[in-house]
């Protein structure tokens, strides 16, 4: 099969440009006999990021795919055009976008797949758009995306769920494939002089005691109780911090970064809450590892990719009970109610208070962690693809 691929999207620093980076290299080592050529936008066209053996297409856009689709724009009528032009001057035999949020639309007969990872932007709209005018042109696209696809990939049982509800669909147009830590993420030995380096950029030693948050600074990922949960610990807390990691000033997304300081100086942990903007993922890892736990209170997730990045490090994770995040731990890690700052806090004081405690959920979470890779989440794919196979 000639399968054409979006890479308009593998820019994005998010989970969604990780997702599309990580199962692109990840369908290049697999020996199927498929051909793939991507679909790029002209400001990313020299990236370095993408299979190397690939073909590769550039459409002449004027405004790069990542930065148009931001949670207060959206992309030209002609750039989109420009990437329909593109592929339609292409011989595919299936077209597949690893995420709506770059979904263009597309001509001709043969089949389409489009990945949603989640129903956060249906579910808490509120959280997610500027304003109405945005509302109107994702819900648009994604109306559109959900009319030309054959069939719909995402990410969790609980993605699919969500999905099959509001958008009304069959259990036979929907195909779930998993996520992964990449290869950055894997066990560290803290004690080595890598480690030590790796922290003290961010102005950490070993004797730091520390949880750590990684993703979106934005409103659907339920900071503002993060923080509340945190600063009801008391003594037992008293020297731990929290490290929030996510980029706060070059996010496209809606970002929550000021109203979150409100609440830091509200609660007085200036000192203790720091905001690491974006990491990359070699230091990222270290910071896995050193950090206590990963603390996850997001209103709803598609996967959680981070959960799975600090487990493949070593490192516990205590996470929201809602949307994927139950799935993804299978019964590893820590839950919490994240409309509850007093179910937060109850967690880490639980977590902090016993050190036999702490050690027999890092172990859940290491072992759960060895679940994931992206060649089964290619794999579980490239089947979705061979489905086609003989309607071509």
């Amino acid at each position: 099969m000639h399968i054409g691929l979006d890479a308009t999207c593998t820019a994005n620093r998010r989970g969604f440009g990780r997702f599309a980076r990580e199962l692109f290299h990840a369908l290049a080592t697999l020996d199927t006999g498929d051909e793939y050529t991507l679909f790029c936008d002209r400001p990313y066209a020299d990236s370095d990021q993408l299979p190397k053996d690939w073909r590769v297409v550039i459409a002449e856009t004027r405004v790069a795919a990542t930065e148009a689709a931001s949670a207060d724009g959206r992309r030209s009528i002609g750039d989109m055009l420009a990437m329909r032009k593109a592929v339609s001057r292409e011989r595919i035999d299936l077209m597949y976008f690893p995420a709506v949020y770059t979904y263009f639309p597309v001509a001709g007969k043969f089949p389409c797949l489009v990945t949603f990872h989640d129903v956060i932007a249906e579910t808490l709209p509120h959280l997610i758009f500027h304003n109405k005018r945005s509302q109107f042109f994702w819900n648009l696209k994604s109306r559109l995306a959900i009319r030309r696809a054959s069939k719909i990939v995402t990410v969790s049982q609980a993605s699919k769920e969500g999905l099959m509800r509001h958008f009304k669909l069959g259990e036979d147009r929907m195909r779930v494939i998993s996520e992964a830590p990449g290869a950055a993420f894997s066990p560290v030995d803290v004690a080595s002089g890598a480690h030590q380096q790796a922290i003290k950029r961010y102005d950490l030693s070993d004797q730091d005691r520390y949880f750590i948050y990684v993703g979106g600074i934005s409103p659907h990922k339920n900071l503002h109780s993060l923080v509340e949960g945190f600063s009801l610990v008391g003594e037992l807390g008293k020297d731990v911090q929290l490290l929030l990691v996510g980029d706060y000033q070059g996010d496209v997304f809606r970002t929550c970064y000021e109203e979150l300081m409100v609440v830091v100086r509200k609660y007085n942990l200036a000192s203790r809450v720091r905001f690491l903007g974006y990491v990359p993922d070699d230091d990222l890892a270290h910071l896995y590892a050193g950090s206590m736990a990963l603390v996850f209170p997001s209103y709803l997730e598609g996967f959680g990719l981070p959960a799975v990045e600090a487990m493949k490090c070593g490192t516990a994770v205590i996470a929201s009970d809602r949307g994927s995040l139950p799935e993804v731990l299978g019964g590893a890690g820590l839950l919490f109610d994240p409309d509850s700052p007093q179910s937060l806090a109850d967690a880490l004081t639980t977590f902090l208070s016993s050190e036999s405690y702490r050690n027999q959920i890092t172990t859940q979470c290491v072992r759960r962690g060895q679940d994931f890779s992206w060649e089964t989440a290619a794999r579980q794919l490239v089947e979705v693809f061979h489905e086609f196979k003989p309607f071509i």
